[in-house]
Parts: structure tokens; C-alpha cells; sequence
């Protein structure tokens, strides 16, 4: 795979928030802190993809995935995504918000646009699959109907033996 297209995940970062059950929400002064903070400051150019998620016990549930190519602090918080993230937290659902960045390693560099749209599906659809309560609106739809049992979209249980050497064979 050509370095420049060999995306990386990076994450999960927390998201700070104030109240808690219903009352929990990220506001404006929070989003600052969080592009303040030094985990989180190589990011604020960098172009790829995101997921806000919530982190509970040892997992993470994914509620939204977004592009960018402008950049991650333009884009991850604007008004109307914030609000898809508060009507999560404002539900009642348990855990605390993280966000995670797929983009390159290194210094800010673009991604090629196809890439970025072809990563942004293919996340989307992961999380649908993880959790059909999903806040996105755009290729949510259309789901591919199949799976493989233990690789690919099969549901849950334990992985049979051919399955797990198949996965690793494939890199999946």
C-alpha cells in the first residue's frame, strides 16, 4: 500500500463534558479544552476521518462518523454535528465521549479525496453494523446483506479457528 494512502487510527481521545445522565453535554468552552490540550493539538489540521463514541466500561460504542478535508478542528464539532453528539449524551446513554482520528501519520498532509470518501463508507458501515443507532444520515442505507461468520459482519460469538486464520490470512 502506497505511504500515502496507509491511514492510521489515532484515539481515543476524551471529549471533556460537564453534568451528567440527562443533563450530560459538550459545550463551546469544553471544545476548546479539548483542541487545547496537547494530545490532541497535532490534529487540529490534519484531513481523514473521524468517529465520536462513547467509551463505557472496556468498550466503545461509535454514534457518529464524519470526513474531513479541511481539517479536523473545522469540521469534528461543528453546531449541527455537536448537536447529533449532545442528543447522544442528552439520551441517557451510558459513558463518557471520545473521538478518534483515521488519517495519516506525521505532519498534515491531504489525502486524496476518493480515499477519504471510500473510508468514511466503510467506517460508517462498520458502525451501523456495531450499532444501528447511528446519528448518520448518509450511507446508513443500502448496507451490503452479507457477512462471514467470525470475519466480516457475522454477528456475535466466538470465532471459530478457520475463521480467526482466514481474518489474519485476509488482514481483516
Amino acid at each position: 500500500m502506497p505511504p500515502e494512502t496507509l491511514l492510521k487510527v489515532f484515539g481515543p481521545f476524551e471529549i471533556p463534558f460537564s453534568g451528567t445522565g440527562l443533563k450530560k453535554h459538550v459545550s463551546d468552552d469544553e471544545i476548546s479544552s479539548f483542541w487545547d490540550s496537547e494530545f490532541t493539538r497535532p490534529f487540529r489540521k490534519k484531513h481523514g476521518c473521524y468517529v465520536f463514541a462513547l467509551k463505557a466500561g472496556k468498550g466503545h460504542t461509535p454514534w457518529y462518523v464524519g470526513q474531513t478535508t479541511k481539517g479536523f478542528q473545522q469540521e469534528t464539532f461543528q453546531s449541527h454535528k455537536l448537536k447529533k453528539y449532545n442528543d447522544v449524551l442528552w439520551s441517557g446513554k451510558k459513558g463518557k465521549p471520545v473521538m478518534f482520528f483515521v488519517c495519516l501519520p506525521g505532519s498534515p498532509k491531504k489525502i486524496p479525496k476518493s480515499v477519504i470518501d471510500q473510508t468514511e463508507v466503510f467506517l460508517i458501515q462498520s458502525a451501523v453494523v456495531k450499532n444501528p443507532e447511528v446519528k448518520n444520515a448518509k450511507n446508513t442505507k443500502n448496507l451490503p446483506k452479507w457477512g462471514i461468520a467470525g470475519v466480516l459482519r457475522g454477528g456475535k460469538g466466538k470465532t471459530s479457528d478457520n475463521a480467526a486464520v482466514f481474518k489474519s490470512m485476509m488482514g481483516l
